[in-house]
């Protein structure tokens, strides 16, 4: 498994400079999860987990308060390094962490947040309980990833020529929320148009979610091509977003 933490942290790595420019899913949920922030002390601690190039780090920035303080964490170094090149606030700390493996102290935090990295875990059920463990009583963890609705069109057109895509099997709404005592999950889907396949999968290539599920092997390059003319152009792929809310309990 750490094997392949190293090569999802070397695909976004890779896809730094590229990343905002292609990133349209991930500013829309940004969106979400920012319209969905719960009400927090006046001076809180935030811990944000796959921050990427900034993307809800800025909107969070511009709903916490000035007593603030909020730790932005990525399993990529060079997202890392872009985010702290571009986003200058004295609340603000950067720090490379896995977030299946978090280096901070328990119980330490009113929020923890995240877009969009959830869906790269090894073990989801098993991090969200340790994520809830960060939490101070009454603290809240409000997360985004990705729903098994997700790119269902692409699944669909391998699944018509036999084959299996490379894109992990993502839980529904009812599996999500049974992975965490007390969890709401809300689903918020959304289509995005490319004008063809190749435009879909250079998309993903310039976010550098390229990391396929384990024990996929590429198809040849002979079935590729048909399952992007099967698809044809331009056509729309859904972003099955799933969001997820948790507050530990009081004691």
């Amino acid at each position: 498994m750490k094997e392949r933490k190293q090569r999802i942290a070397a695909a976004f790595s890779a896809a730094a400079a590229s990343y905002d420019s292609h990133a349209e899913a991930q500013i829309r949920t940004a969106g979400l999860l920012a319209e969905r922030l719960p009400p927090l002390p006046a001076a809180p601690r935030v811990l944000e987990l796959g921050c990427g190039t900034g993307i809800l780090t800025r909107r969070l920035l511009d709903r916490l308060g000035p007593d603030a303080d909020l730790l932005a964490t990525d399993l990529s170094p060079a997202m890392i390094a872009r985010s702290r090149d571009t986003l200058h606030d004295p609340r603000l700390r950067f720090a490379v962490m896995d977030a299946e493996a978090p280096t901070v102290a328990p119980a330490a935090f009113d929020l923890v947040v995240s877009s969009l990295a959830a869906q790269w875990f090894a073990d989801l059920p098993a991090a969200l309980d340790r994520l809830v463990g960060l939490l101070k009583p009454g603290g809240h963890l409000l997360i985004a990833t990705l729903g098994a609705g997700t790119f269902a069109e692409w699944r669909a057109a391998h699944a018509e020529m036999g084959l299996e895509a490379g894109i992990a099997d993502y839980p529904d709404a009812a599996e999500l929320a049974a992975m965490a005592k007390g969890a709401r999950v809300d689903s918020v889907p959304f289509t995005l148009t490319h004008d063809h396949a190749r435009a879909f999968l250079s998309t993903l290539s310039s976010l550098g979610a390229t990391t396929p599920k384990p024990g996929h092997r590429p198809l040849p390059a002979g079935a590729l091509r048909r399952i992007m003319a099967r698809l044809g152009g331009p056509f729309a792929i859904t972003w099955d977003i799933l969001i997820l809310s948790v507050t530990k309990g009081l004691k």
